[in-house]
């Protein structure tokens, strides 16, 4: 049985205006794949509070967003990739296709929404992030964790 396509985005601070700097999201095997994305300009000249982040080197790491998004279309299987809420992360994912210039091809939907009780969901999730000492700001940790989760409430186990 493949899982359900998961999905995070990390931005550069917490509110909605912000943009993104790192995603992560999951294959139907359970791997994850995450790249650093690399702040688009315009991005820096709206946000003049974060006009610091451009001082950060990332070129050597980071990938622009048009790559991002290719290799995200690439692997995607689901015609919904589920984050563990929609709001802010729609909007980073929007500046983010934005800037590549294309369209977004998938749905958010809202992880919870795999379970019945949504608040069994959030208990198994938190556990999850505290119990493997992962860090619910970043990324990689949140889709690992959705994983977790998703696998401990649904007995679901990926196809080897």
């Amino acid at each position: 049985m493949s899982l359900p396509s998961f999905m995070a985005i990390e931005a550069a601070a917490s509110e909605e205006g912000s943009f993104p700097v790192s995603i992560a999201w999951s294959l139907p095997d359970g791997s994850i794949k995450q790249a650093l994305i690399q702040p688009d300009e315009l991005w820096l000249e709206e946000d003049t509070a974060l006009a610091g982040v451009r001082d950060l080197d990332l070129s050597l790491e980071a990938y622009s967003a048009a790559e991002v998004v290719r290799e995200l279309l690439y692997d995607q299987l689901d015609d919904v990739y589920y984050v563990t809420l929609i709001h802010p992360q729609e909007g980073w994912l929007l500046k983010l296709f934005a800037s590549a210039e294309q369209e977004i091809g998938f749905e958010l939907g809202e992880a919870s929404s795999l379970c019945a009780d949504a608040d069994e969901w959030l208990d198994v999730y938190q556990d999850s992030l505290q119990l493997h000492g992962l860090d619910p700001d970043r990324a990689e940790d949140q889709v690992r964790a959705l994983l977790e989760a998703h696998v401990l409430l649904t007995g679901d186990q990926p196809d080897v």
